[in-house]
């Protein structure tokens, strides 16, 4: 290919991408950085990637969760990722499985709070006493839900 051919295509590529630019900023500027990448290595062909803002073109979520938002289930879990595993029960590779009842109370909070199956040791009852009495649960006052926390070292073995 000759050196005129070559221009050429480069002018024209060049002019493509830069009247794209400007037409799709000056549609939708605030969501630009989101509609177009274009990634330059050297040595390799340029790639253009186009794409619609999170915000606008799609359906409703469709995570795993959505369908269960609001549910108890979905509090349990969301609970159940914000307990901690102790950092001494860490270090003494302590474990242990425990139930526990938690009666919502006003905005959320846990007004009661009973064990069903006990630790097998103290330290897991107290992490979890401390982080459900800081936790706002997002269910109507009055809601009854059972939380099984299986507090566990994972190992690469």
């Amino acid at each position: 290919m000759g050196s005129r051919t070559s221009f050429f295509i480069s002018l024209s590529i060049h002019a493509v991408l830069f009247l794209s630019y400007y037409l799709v900023r000056n549609l939708n500027p605030e969501n630009f950085s989101e509609q177009i990448k274009l990634s330059l290595t050297k040595g390799q062909i340029p790639s253009v990637h186009f794409s619609l803002p999170k915000s606008s073109g799609e359906g409703p979520d469709t995570s795993s969760d959505s369908g269960l938002a609001g549910t108890p289930e979905a509090e349990i879990e969301r609970f159940k990722n914000e307990i901690h595993f102790p950092p001494e029960a860490l270090e003494q590779r302590l474990e242990s499985d425990c139930s526990w009842e938690v009666v919502i109370g006003s905005n959320g909070t846990a007004r009661k709070v009973t064990t069903i199956k006990p630790c097998k040791y103290k330290v897991f009852e107290t992490q979890f006493r401390r982080s459900v009495s800081s936790w706002k649960f997002q269910l109507p006052e009055g809601n009854i839900i059972i939380i099984p926390v299986s507090f566990r070292i994972e190992s690469d073995e």
